[in-house]
């Protein structure tokens, strides 16, 4: 998308815009060596350079279309810059780090970008809570639910990808999941 960089002449027009009307500063605009002149010419460049800037930065905010604040963002968002990876990879890290809900499909698009198909996700037990009498008063703290979570997947392409894979999808779900991987099954 973007913010739209007008013509020279446009911007010329809306400084000129900014001045009071009359026949004294049609005048100052008219001679391209007065002062007035020479200061509109001036802003009007600096005004130019401003806007295109702007758009960088509006681009710049989105992590779909960041390049120059990549590793702000991972910085932000990761805790940790991936240097070793190349930018959709990072884009792609980022994006299943900010999607607002944790799902299955999130882990899948985590495989993709490490080059890991994921054939399966199976919660295979009811959790667990722990903390409550029968009659629901607390006897030691609040409660806590734990979950396991079985992740089929391909085998990944080396031991240092499988970790990085490994490190993002625990940094996705949720703290109270037991995480187990299993590679090259279902």
């Amino acid at each position: 998308m973007g913010i739209a960089v007008a013509s020279s002449q446009q911007y010329e027009k809306s400084i000129r815009k900014l001045f009071p009307q009359g026949g004294y500063w049609d005048s100052q605009f008219a001679d391209p060596q007065s002062d007035v002149s020479l200061f509109a010419r001036a802003k009007l460049e600096e005004l130019v350079r401003f806007r295109q800037r702007m758009s960088c930065l509006h681009d710049e905010s989105r992590i779909e279309t960041s390049s120059e604040l990549l590793e702000n963002w991972e910085r932000v968002l990761l805790d940790t810059i991936n240097h070793d990876l190349d930018n959709d990879q990072r884009k792609g890290i980022l994006l299943a780090v900010g999607a607002s809900s944790f799902s299955i499909q999130t882990i899948k698009q985590t495989g993709r970008i490490f080059g890991i198909t994921v054939t399966d996700v199976v919660l295979p037990f009811r959790p667990a809570c722990f903390g409550h009498s029968r009659f629901g008063i607390d006897r030691i703290a609040s409660p806590a639910a734990f979950s396991v979570l079985f992740i089929y997947a391909s085998q990944a392409p080396d031991e240092r990808t499988r970790e990085d894979f490994e490190a993002q999808v625990l940094s996705i779900v949720l703290f109270n999941y037991i995480v187990h991987f299993i590679y090259g099954g279902l």
